[in-house]
């Protein structure tokens, strides 16, 4: 019952918004870096000179409206940020709140989501809130499960998020490593 700020329910376009908002940032971080190590390549630094290259390449893939996980690039070249911690280039995880109705299949909104991130290599899950909440309030597993099974459904959402989120940590831990 709460009314969208824009007073209509468009994921994608919610989305996009905060991806904007994260790239800018990121902008800044690489700006600041590239200033930072121009010093150095003035006095003959080969390694700066070489990552402010690579900065280069993150500037502009940022500044096309892409997130920084989305860019091709060798390990080698990835390790220049590793220092100032971009936060588009973290995995992401898409969790859709939808209506009892649609937490076997989604809908439409969950469906345009998906087409949205299909080139992030991001995971999208969906659950219904409310269903979830009605779920905790109930005291003993035996319950739960009964609960669920009358739902259609195996495993509560929050299961679901709960294995997706490590999966996703475990992923960047070893990707960072």
């Amino acid at each position: 019952n709460v009314v969208h700020v824009d007073g209509s329910v468009n994921p994608v376009r919610d989305k996009e918004i905060i991806d904007i908002e994260l790239q800018i940032k990121d902008l800044e971080s690489v700006d600041k870096k590239i200033q930072r190590l121009s010093k150095m390549a003035k006095v003959g630094d080969k390694d700066a000179k070489k990552g402010i290259e690579t900065l280069h390449i993150y500037k502009q893939h940022l500044e096309q409206g892409k997130s920084a996980r989305s860019l091709v690039i060798s390990d080698d070249d990835k390790k220049v940020i590793d220092d100032i911690h971009l936060i588009t280039v973290k995995p992401i995880l898409y969790l859709c709140n939808v209506d009892e109705k649609s937490v076997k299949t989604g809908n439409k909104y969950v469906d345009a989501v998906k087409e949205a991130v299909k080139a992030e290599n991001a995971e999208v899950l969906f659950l219904a809130a409310a269903l979830e909440a009605e779920i905790s309030q109930l005291e003993n597993y035996e319950d739960k499960k009964m609960f669920l099974l009358d739902a259609g459904l195996e495993e509560a959402g929050v299961n679901k998020l709960i294995k997706s989120a490590y999966k996703l940590l475990n992923l960047y831990t070893y990707f960072t490593a």
